[in-house]
């Protein structure tokens, strides 16, 4: 009982210190914004199966993998898996990193 109490009191307190939550969002880009520095995924919603679109910023820490190595090279219906964290107070999302898949050709 008094490791639960411990946990948490911990989890509390990570929360009301806008600690970030990371997450995996996978989907279609919608829209690139290059001044604002902003990604718009069009991804599945997991409970629903409706498409949702998630706002994600990028900043200089993010890194860039698979087909593109900046934000300049993520264009609109590429396939993306970005890894980002959600800060608990602002709720603002923002990438860790950004994977463009290859795209198949026939």
């Amino acid at each position: 009982m008094k490791k639960v109490s411990l946990f948490l009191a911990l989890a509390l307190v990570l929360t009301m210190s806008g600690v970030a939550f990371a997450e995996t969002v996978q989907g279609t880009v919608s829209s690139v914004d290059l001044a604002g520095k902003v990604l718009k995924v069009s991804k599945k919603d997991a409970a629903t199966g409706a498409a949702a679109d998630v706002s994600i910023s990028v900043n200089d820490s993010t890194t860039y993998a698979g087909e593109v190595t900046a934000l300049a090279e993520v264009i609109e219906g590429d396939t993306v898996k970005i890894e980002a964290d959600k800060d608990a107070t602002s709720g603002n999302w923002v990438a860790k990193s950004v994977e463009v898949a290859a795209t198949e050709t026939a």
